[in-house]
């Protein structure tokens, strides 16, 4: 048991050397908040962000089921819950046409099924094949510009199928992730 902690003491004190010398930089995340984030993780096998955007697709879902069409202008609400920030809920029919797209409303009614990435990825393809797949849902990883800006960043997105009457949309929402 000594030979343990022996071993623990060891550690602990070339951690802290490396960390003095600066051959080791702390993160910014306590421990306490990096152990809650693997917990969470490990629990659902999501970051803390996919678990926010998952959760406000299901919500715009939820939304889009009790009022229909008359949703769309509250996904479209600057400063709420839906569109925040660089943070929006984007709804298309499975067609391709675009018929929520907060950032920018001129492009809605657009068919957006030969939309692609900065690096030619088809994404609308892929957006509409996710959301007509067996599961529904899925993610989607690709080069966008923030809302605003022009240079494309890597793009974390969540696309699900939902069925609201004889309809069937494509509801999907996502992050831009730090490289």
């Amino acid at each position: 048991m000594s030979d343990l902690k022996t071993k623990i003491c060891i550690l602990c004190m070339a951690t802290l050397l490396l960390v003095a010398t600066g051959c080791v930089q702390p993160d910014d995340t306590s421990i306490s908040e990096q152990e809650n984030q693997t917990v969470e993780e490990e629990q659902t096998g999501l970051t803390s962000q996919e678990e926010y955007t998952v959760s406000q697709v299901n919500a715009a879902i939820d939304l889009i089921g009790e009022m229909g069409e008359l949703a769309f202008p509250e996904l479209r609400e600057s400063n709420s819950e839906w569109f925040h920030d660089d943070f929006y809920i984007f709804v298309w029919k499975t067609d391709g046409m675009r018929v929520v797209y907060p950032p920018d409303l001129s492009g809605e009614g657009q068919d957006m099924s030969e939309l692609v990435d900065f690096n030619d990825k088809s994404i609308g393809q892929i957006y509409i094949d996710i959301a007509l797949s067996e599961e529904g849902e899925g993610w989607v990883d690709y080069y966008w510009p923030k809302p605003g800006e022009t240079e494309p960043l890597m793009k974390h997105t969540f696309i699900k199928r939902a069925s609201i009457g004889n309809e069937t949309y494509l509801v999907g929402s996502g992050f831009y992730v730090d490289e």
